[in-house]
Order: structure tokens, then C-alpha cells, then sequence
């Protein structure tokens, strides 16, 4: 999910998507601006409604003030607008409109399921925990690229880091259940991490933390500052440290 607007008033959200069309994807962080690059494409190729045209549309629609605009990607990889608004009398609107038609295909009164009271959520979290055998660490009411009610949640799994899952709101069934366990038994211990980068890494360790990434494979994130002031960030891999990436920052 990509977000292009934020608490705007209509008009000025108007020329900040306009604005963003016009600049260089660089002025961007990559996520967002590879989201800019593939809409300026579609809107030159005609295959994309701009977004300020689909802005004005459903502020018409809705005669209301667009606050908030994010960019989604449906099951397909269809682009889809999630806009925000406030309507004359003060209420609030979120709708789900197609990049391409410009039509509404999901809208807040589609979205009736609600979140659960804390009672409701502590028996999801212990069935999780026990059928996981891992700490709940965050639980986040969200809803899909589709509309569908979700909580993300975040369950410690020491000592490769976190994994995360979605759960229905309504039953508290997982969703989409995590990959396999990272390997554990095979994660080597940090001084084993610290002995393999001397000598050929120098500096004063300022940072090492280990950590996994989205296949949920385990890797050390080490931070040593060098002799002439700039900081060399190394990630390696837990299991055959394996320098994977360096970078220095100044």
C-alpha cells in the first residue's frame, strides 16, 4: 500500500496528485515512487483513469472533501484507490475504486464487520499462541485490498525474530498462515558471527541485532563505525555467514 495524500483539504490533494505526476521518481522513497512510475505509465498509455480526474469524481459523488488517498493492489494486481472523505454533514467515507474504470467497487457500508471487544480477543490470541507456540507481540485491525476485515498480527518467535499472519475478524481463523520455521538449530551464535568478520572487517562495533526478512530467513544486521568516522553496515547470514550486503553511510 502506497500513500499519496495525507489530511489534505480536496483542492490541495487535487495539486498534490498533480504535483506528483510531474516529479521524478527519485524525489520519492523507491516503493512509492516505482507506484508513481508504473500510474504516470498507465495514465500515458490510456489504461488508468488520472487520479486527479477520479479525485474530482468522487469528491462529485459523494459531495464531499477527499482527505486521504492510498494506492492498493487488488488479488490481480489491478491498481485501486483507497480514498477518505468527509461529506457536507461531517461524515466520514471510504471507497475502493478501480485505476482503470474509475468505478466504485467497494465502499464502507460493504464493510460491516467490525472489531471484537478485548474479551473476543483474548480467546483468538490464546488459540494462537497455543497452536503456534509463540508470544502475540501486536494485533492490528486493517482491511484487505478487497475490503475484507483483517487483523495482522505479530507473534515473537525467538530466536529468529517475528513472524506475521492475518486473521479473520469474525472467526479468528488464520488466513494466511506463516511459511515453515526459519531453522533455528542452525543460526550461529553471535560470537561466532563477531569471530568471522575479524580481520576482515574492522571498526568499533556500534549495533548487532539478529533479524529475519520476508521469507522469514534469518540474518545479523551489524553496524561497525570505521577509523575515518563512517559507518559500515553489514548483513549476514545466521545460518553460513555469508556477508550478504555492505554499506557505508556517511
Amino acid at each position: 500500500m502506497q500513500r499519496w495524500t495525507s489530511l489534505l483539504p480536496c483542492a490541495a490533494c487535487a495539486a498534490l496528485v498533480l504535483a506528483l505526476a510531474c516529479t521524478p521518481a527519485l524525489a520519492a522513497p523507491p516503493g512509492m515512487a516505482a507506484e508513481q512510475d508504473a500510474a504516470r505509465r498507465g495514465v500515458l498509455n490510456g489504461q488508468l483513469k488520472p487520479l486527479n480526474s477520479v479525485i474530482a469524481e468522487i469528491s462529485r459523488q459523494y459531495n464531499g472533501r477527499v482527505i486521504d488517498v492510498e494506492t492498493e493492489r487488488g488479488r490481480k494486481g489491478e491498481l485501486r484507490y483507497e480514498i477518505k472523505l468527509i461529506d457536507a454533514q461531517g461524515r466520514k467515507h471510504e471507497v475502493l475504486v478501480d485505476a482503470a474504470t474509475g468505478a466504485v467497487v467497494a465502499q464502507e457500508s460493504d464493510w460491516p464487520t467490525q472489531p471484537v471487544g478485548p474479551a473476543q480477543m483474548a480467546r483468538y490470541i490464546k488459540r494462537l499462541e497455543q497452536r503456534f507456540g509463540a508470544r502475540v507481540s501486536e494485533v492490528e485491525f486493517e482491511r484487505d485490498a478487497q475490503g475484507q476485515a483483517v487483523y495482522e498480527v505479530k507473534l515473537s518467535e525467538k530466536p529468529a525474530g517475528q513472524m506475521k499472519l492475518l486473521m479473520d475478524v469474525s472467526t479468528g481463523e488464520v488466513i494466511h498462515p506463516p511459511q515453515g520455521a526459519a531453522p533455528k538449530a542452525a543460526i550461529k551464535p553471535m560470537w561466532a558471527l563477531l569471530e568471522s568478520l575479524n580481520p576482515r572487517f574492522g571498526g568499533l562495533v556500534m549495533e548487532v541485532e539478529l533479524e529475519t526478512d520476508h521469507r522469514r530467513q534469518p540474518h545479523y544486521s551489524v553496524e561497525l563505525l570505521q577509523p575515518n568516522g563512517h559507518k559500515l553496515e553489514l548483513e549476514v547470514d545466521a545460518v553460513t555467514l555469508q556477508v550478504l550486503r555492505q554499506k557505508v553511510d556517511d
